[in-house]
């Protein structure tokens, strides 16, 4: 079994632009962010379309 890795895709950009490792975001549903991230998605991100998505990465 891997490890789980949430990740937020822009879909504007089609690409992943940040990933958290944990499991634990995951059963609590939360995607945390820092405020020096999220500075940096206001302005590269703004108005984007964006998901989280939950992968399994295997080693």
């Amino acid at each position: 079994m891997g490890i789980v890795t949430l990740q937020l895709v822009c879909d504007t950009c089609k690409k992943v632009i940040l990933e958290k490792e944990g499991e634990e975001h995951l059963m609590n549903e939360q995607f945390p962010i820092t405020g020096e991230e999220a500075q940096k998605l206001d302005k590269e991100h703004r108005g984007h379309e964006c998901h989280i998505e939950a992968v399994e990465k295997t080693s």
